[in-house]
């Protein structure tokens, strides 16, 4: 009885602790990761197969400081085909560990998932043998940097990871009176179903912006954008009715240079279910403090059974052991040859043959 308690007891703490853990059944989702999640996160790395999947990486824009550029990359392949699901990586390092951009101090601005992470997953669509991912990113120092796209994916019950040649990319310092984006500015990535937007851009050094944005399978375009005050611009995007992604970029003009920005991503999308954290510890806590005190009602009560028993064991072998109460003695003395232990035992008896005798 006590052992299965105990389980019951163990039990309850796993579920409780369950409460401030995460899981993701097929697959961790979009983070933050680095390349040696790979191996360890989706699988043992020591049993990980060379994929045999293309990938190309490319970049788009001037990588001018605190400027953004994109970096897009094409998987392809017809082992992609066996499970659907990949999981993409932008990398800046092939050691395992300290690999992400912000290592390499590169900000995400977004990402083709409408997040600001370098992980992202994906499923390839029936009928197609290839997926592409993108991140527009900006240097936040004068460096340079090698990027890598790595991927890991199933097929045959069997983990495959591979690895894109590396692409260097080495920043520039801002050119004078370079028309562009300020450098705290920080793309909008999502927004809410059947809504407008207004998209506001803050820039440096700009006369005119014109914006061209396009949803994916459809033409580009064009618009120009409004000035709401020194440096600020704004430009409206359609509502949708359903989750879909809407790409944007800039034409920034001005006495300088001219420049276009990457194409950046906006996501329609029903808002995220919130769970109040706080709360689910609080119900969480209250399970396992509800469960502990039913736990040691139980034991309490079991051991007031026992010592019950235990008393009533002890009451009978006093019973059986102790002598009766012995009998007054006759004249005051015990009988020839008889003990006191035995007259305590037996006096009642000699005292009824006795009296039967004087009758």
């Amino acid at each position: 009885m006590f052992r299965r308690i105990r389980i019951l007891f163990v039990v309850t703490i796993l579920l409780s602790i369950s409460s401030f853990t995460q899981a993701n059944p097929g697959g961790v989702g979009d983070g933050v990761f680095d390349m040696q999640c790979g191996g360890a996160c989706h699988g043992d790395s020591s049993l990980n197969q060379t994929s045999s999947a293309s990938i190309s990486i490319q970049v788009e824009g001037a990588p001018y400081l605190d400027q953004p550029i994109s970096i897009s990359a094409v998987i392809s392949g017809a082992q992609l085909s066996y499970s659907g699901d990949i999981g993409i990586f932008l990398l800046t390092d092939t050691t395992g560990h300290s690999d992400t951009p912000a290592d390499a101090q590169w900000e995400i601005l977004s990402d083709s998932n409408g997040g600001t992470n370098n992980y992202l997953e994906g499923k390839l669509i029936s009928g197609q043998d290839n997926i592409s991912s993108s991140w527009t990113i900006k240097p936040t120092s004068l460096t340079t940097t090698t990027f890598y796209i790595s991927i890991h994916h199933g097929g045959d019950d069997i983990p495959y990871f591979g690895i894109s040649q590396g692409l260097e990319v080495e920043v520039l310092p801002i050119p004078e009176n370079l028309a562009r984006l300020s450098s705290d500015f920080t793309p909008q990535t999502t927004r809410p179903l059947g809504e407008e937007t207004i998209v506001s851009i803050e820039t440096e050094d700009v006369s005119n912006v014109k914006v061209e944005w396009k949803v994916e399978g459809s033409s580009i375009n064009t618009i120009i954008a409004n000035s709401s005050s020194e440096g600020e611009w704004e430009f409206t995007a359609p509502a949708s009715n359903h989750p879909s992604t809407i790409q944007w970029r800039a034409i920034l003009e001005g006495d300088g240079p001219s420049q276009t920005t990457p194409w950046f991503t906006l996501v329609a999308q029903e808002p995220p279910f919130e769970v109040d954290e706080a709360a689910v510890y609080i119900q969480s806590f209250a399970l396992f403090i509800f469960v502990l005190g039913f736990i040691l009602s139980i034991q309490l009560k079991l051991s007031n059974v026992k010592t019950e028993q235990k008393h009533w064991e002890q009451t009978e072998e006093v019973l059986q052991d102790s002598p009766p109460n012995a009998p007054p003695l006759p004249n005051g003395e015990l009988p020839p040859g008889w003990t006191m232990e035995q007259w305590q035992w037996y006096g009642h008896e000699y005292l009824e043959e006795l009296k039967e005798e004087v009758q």
